[in-house]
């Protein structure tokens, strides 16, 4: 397949806006590579019946070369495979500013399919005056649990440094246990806590275990939800609303 460009695509805001406010939704979805084209410039709160989110974080998402709104906001997007028409991978999008920091594609492709996967980092201001760090994974899948980590450790080599709050958002494939839990030891490692869910029966598994997750840090979880949106992906939504902490 071909090989993308290291070079996160897209995000044209119109005006500077403003940053994220004191408290804001996320929504993580897989979009499984469903043609989403007629819902570009609509808001998401028309195919899914949610309040309107802050910030997107999706995977398997498909673009256009000369597009600029992904669900009506302007977006990033980091592809795992590009071509002349096309490009897939994960999108980040928001009305309110950010800042690409980093796109991340795995060393190795995988098995079969041989194509890689892709996260993207972006910043985003706070109204605290604090900078969310934000990464957005679709981690590799057809690979064994050695190589798995190896692309995770990867990934935590341009975060670890990190300070202040952070979400990591996304499909991390973790279809096994060793997966799990080396997932799971790695987000220790950042000091970061894992988002529940009231009701996990919506979130998309594979031999019991769950592929979607969100991750946080110095941020203050109000409440989360799972969707349970069969008809239109094989995955379905999560979202999360957070408080940044007040300044003091």
């Amino acid at each position: 397949m071909y090989k993308p460009k290291l070079t996160p695509l897209g995000l044209n805001h119109s005006e500077k806006p403003a940053g994220l406010p004191e408290r804001f939704t996320l929504l993580v979805w897989n979009l499984h590579k469903i043609d989403f084209s007629p819902f570009l410039f609509r808001p998401i709160e028309e195919l899914i019946e949610i309040p309107e989110p802050h910030l997107l974080s999706l995977q398997e998402a498909a673009t256009n070369p000369m597009q600029t709104r992904f669900f009506n906001f302007p977006f990033v997007m980091a592809p795992n495979i590009q071509t002349q028409k096309k490009h897939y991978g994960v999108v980040t999008a928001s009305s309110f500013a950010m800042q690409p920091f980093q796109q991340c594609l795995t060393h190795t492709r995988e098995i079969g399919l041989t194509t890689h996967k892709t996260a993207l980092i972006t910043l985003h201001p706070l109204a605290n005056g604090q900078t969310l760090t934000h990464v957005n994974i679709h981690a590799i899948n057809f690979v064994g649990t050695r190589t798995f980590k190896k692309e995770l450790n990867f990934l935590w080599s341009f975060i670890i440094e990190q300070t202040g709050p952070m979400i990591i958002s996304g499909d991390f494939n973790t279809r096994n246990k060793p997966r799990m839990n080396y997932l799971y030891k790695m987000t220790e490692l950042l000091d970061l806590k894992a988002v529940s869910f009231p009701d996990s029966r919506p979130i998309k598994t594979l031999l019991r275990q769950p592929l979607d997750h969100i991750f946080y840090r110095q941020l203050t979880l109000k409440n989360a939800q799972a969707l349970a949106v069969p008809k239109i992906s094989d995955h379905n939504p999560l979202i999360a609303t957070f408080c940044a902490p007040k300044n003091t």
